[in-house]
């Protein structure tokens, strides 16, 4: 019994480790991806020459949350960019490929 018990830690231990080496490696991959998309429509915002404060207006997003958003501390939602993109006309794709 005790044997088991042990094994069954030792396999969870294991079991953590890989999974949080897998959210690194993740969420690494989506700020590099989600810092370009936030890039991209801040460069619309100011070819349109709106203010974060005007995009709040629009979005009904605070402007804190917009200079969050553009500063890229945190990972957006993709509500949060679908709502950014479409105060500025445009929309947001998302499709699935295989790993290259």
């Amino acid at each position: 019994m005790k044997e088991n018990r042990e094994e069954y830690q030792n396999e969870k231990e294991k079991r953590e480790k890989r999974l949080l080496a897998y959210a690194d490696m993740i969420q690494s991959a989506v700020q590099q991806d989600s810092s370009e998309v936030i890039r991209q429509l801040v460069e619309e915002r100011k070819r349109q020459k709106l203010t974060q404060q005007e995009l709040s207006d629009i979005t009904g997003v605070r402007t804190s949350n917009i200079a969050r958003f553009e500063g890229g501390t945190r990972i957006p939602t993709l509500l949060m960019l679908e709502k950014y993109a479409n105060a500025l006309g445009k929309h947001i794709e998302v499709s699935i490929h295989d790993k290259e």
